[in-house]
């Protein structure tokens, strides 16, 4: 019986999902059912804290500190959004249908990340590919989204089978007695045949293939640009509070079995270095304030991917918490400019902090969270990955890392001052504040992204029970900032923020100089360093393959 509130946050959003579904002639009233669902899952999440015990509990549900609070993020964030669609949202149709959605993807997730069963976990991760997919396409009158969301779709797809594919090797390889993944892990751990060898490896680079391709880690990152076409509220949930965390999850939570693979932490380190700096060198020359925060977001799961790669769990799990709040905010202030001007083109936005200075504020905090100034949260947890990285000695893979602290500081600050200073552009001058349904999460957010910091101790404790060996050990948030201002990787920290506002005050002679020296950089940058060709070749080819069948 009291394992029961635990499966609540499981359930509750499914059950939310089917009232909305259900509840046929009360179209306007679907958003507050949702909203009723979204707010009894999160307020089971945070009632059940205390007694999550790292071990595992009834209805094949694992309740330890490393999915709970995944879980516990999807549900707070999830619920926020929710409140925040009621005036976004309000004028569009087919809304039992998106907040059916909502429901479905958060309770997807949570199932997910709680879940001790590898098959129960691929089917759920599964269930998220085709979520997405309706999210990105949910408005159909938008002509550019369904092609979007069929390419989400293939991808999301693709990366369901490698993963199953992955999981199947892992267990026949090892030798596992069941599909728990406790199970497969202990048998990894154990196994000592050198024929089972080559299966366990191959496995374990398919797991990560599946997990780059729902964080969209560079080169498979090419499905989430076209994802930006989903409402910007589906956005924050996708990418920030739920399926794009999925792929970080994973890795941290196969780490301690397949950190002995040959290659394999190395392969989950430079992966995150390389998606760090291009992604974010990406983000620099957007003009689309989405698309900037979607490539914004590829480069700080690149920070997670990177932070377990060289063993830093605690660090990746607490940057992900600071993350989801921080880029939550970003994404629903965004929202925010786009519901009042019409547009998302950063080229016509200017000034809008005077006609809109409840979102500019909250837009400020978001940016500084994301460019890690100091006593903010994501301050603490990027500089906590970097130390990690310099305690193992990976300095190459540090330094992408630390230049992409410092384009991070530039895209985040120019986009700020674009949109919100200056004179009042013509898009802007008819602008107003949100409504309150909107103001509330991001006032809520607002001031969750300088002081969710101070939950390092429930965090750490909480690995420490989920993953014993790994040197993880409970800390204060005195700790941390003892820690933190004493460590070398605050050098770097500070030293990225310095010279990211250097560039910032000289940003139009730096990006014209780069225009006139740097042609090419430039224009890779703003082609997506031409990933979206390659696979636009070969999906041009398959369709022509089709055609050709089709013919014949």
């Amino acid at each position: 019986m009291s394992d029961l509130p635990f499966l609540l946050v499981v359930v509750l959003p499914f059950a939310g999902a089917l009232l909305v579904f259900l509840a046929k002639g009360l179209e306007d009233k679907s958003g507050y059912i949702a909203v009723g669902a979204g707010m009894a899952t999160a307020i089971a999440a945070i009632a059940v804290i205390p007694k999550v015990h790292g071990g595992q509990a009834a209805f094949s549900l694992v309740v330890d500190g490393l999915g709970f609070f995944i879980a516990l993020a999807s549900s707070v964030l999830g619920a926020l959004i929710l409140v925040y669609s009621l005036g976004y949202m309000a004028h569009e149709e087919n809304l039992p249908r998106y907040y059916s959605l909502v429901l479905l993807t958060i309770g997807s997730v949570n199932g997910l990340v709680l879940s001790g069963n590898a098959l129960v976990m691929a089917f759920l991760w599964m269930a998220c590919s085709f979520l997405t997919c309706a999210i990105v396409g949910f408005n159909r009158e938008n002509k550019a989204a369904a092609p979007c969301a069929r390419r989400a779709l293939a991808f999301g797809l693709s990366g369901d089978l490698i993963l199953f594919l992955g999981l199947g090797l892992l267990y026949y390889g090892s030798g596992a007695k069941g599909f728990g993944i406790r199970d497969i892990m202990g048998a990894i751990a154990a196994q000592s045949s050198t024929t089972a060898l080559p299966l366990t490896t191959a496995g374990a680079y398919l797991v990560l293939l599946a997990s780059m391709v729902r964080s969209a880690q560079v080169p498979l990152h090419v499905w989430l640009p076209g994802a930006m076409e989903a409402p910007s509220s589906g956005s924050a949930l996708l990418d920030a509070a739920t399926v794009m965390n999925a792929g970080v999850y994973l890795v941290m939570r196969f780490y301690p079995a397949l950190k002995s693979v040959p290659g394999w932490t190395e392969s989950v380190t430079w992966t995150g270095s390389f998606t760090i700096l291009i992604s974010a060198l990406m983000a620099l020359y957007a003009d689309d304030i989405k698309r900037m925060l979607a490539f914004s977001t590829m480069s700080q799961l690149g920070y997670m991917f990177f932070a377990v790669g060289t063993g830093s769990i605690l660090g990746a799990q607490f940057h992900l918490m600071s993350h989801a709040i921080f880029k939550s905010l970003l994404f629903l202030a965004a929202g925010s400019i786009i519901h009042a001007t019409g547009t998302r083109d950063m080229g016509k936005l200017s000034g809008a902090a005077s006609k809109m200075p409840m979102t500019g504020a909250a837009f400020l905090v978001g940016v500084m969270g994301l460019s890690g100034v100091p006593f903010m949260s994501g301050f603490f947890s990027k500089d906590m990955i970097l130390a990690g990285a310099l305690a193992g000695h990976q300095y190459a893979a540090l330094a992408l890392a630390g230049l992409g602290a410092v384009v991070t500081v530039v895209y985040s600050w120019s986009a700020y001052i674009r949109v919100f200073r200056g004179e009042i552009s013509p898009a802007v001058r008819k602008a107003h504040e949100a409504p309150l349904s909107m103001e509330i999460p991001l006032a809520v957010l607002s001031v969750l992204t300088p002081f969710f910091w101070l939950s390092i101790g429930l965090e750490s404790s909480g690995l420490h029970e989920s993953l014993p060996g790994m040197g993880i050990h409970e800390i204060s948030p005195l700790y941390l900032v003892e820690e933190t201002f004493g460590s070398a990787a605050f050098v770097i920290s500070i030293v990225a923020l310095v010279l990211g506002f250097l560039i910032v005050r000289k940003r139009n002679q730096v990006l014209g100089w780069m225009e006139s020296h740097a042609t090419a950089l430039v224009s890779a940058c703003r082609q997506g360093f031409y990933f979206d060709r390659l696979f636009a070749m070969s999906e041009g080819r398959s369709a022509r393959s089709r055609k050709s069948v089709g013919r014949k």
